[in-house]
């Protein structure tokens, strides 16, 4: 390791981070319409939350990983890190409260887990191959 900071690397975890926050907005925003419009108990929205924040790790980390990609053990921890992280500061600073510090570590956990699971899959995977013209 040389001590400089590689900024494509940065730029990859960061794209997929947004692409995960992005999605978790727009799958909160349907949501959010249909608990209005149909109704849905609590059980079942916390659910449904946990399956959104999977989803969105996923997406973002094959985004920032690909098939064949590197690095994708930490890549996708850290894609999934940070975005529990955000959502987590964002969801304070909005109700102003403070998440409970074990709830934290094991949202945390699990989002490095689906996070470095996927990107270990994808960067194991065989990449596409590409016809140029």
């Amino acid at each position: 390791m040389n001590g400089k900071i590689n900024f494509v690397y940065v730029k990859r975890v960061i794209k997929g981070v947004m692409t995960a926050a992005v999605i978790t907005i727009a799958a909160m925003l349907l949501l959010t319409g249909w608990v209005v419009l149909r109704g849905m108990d609590d059980k079942a929205i916390r659910l449904v939350n946990q399956g959104i924040k999977v989803l969105s790790i996923l997406a973002g980390v094959f985004l920032s990983v690909r098939r064949g990609g590197e690095k994708g053990l930490i890549t996708g921890a850290l894609v999934g890190i940070i975005y529990i992280l955000i959502g987590y500061g964002l969801y304070s600073a909005i109700d102003g409260t403070h998440a409970d510090a074990k709830v934290m570590a094991v949202e945390e956990m699990a989002g490095a887990l689906v996070g470095a699971s996927a990107g270990v899959v994808l960067a194991n995977m065989k990449a596409k191959n590409r016809v140029r013209r």
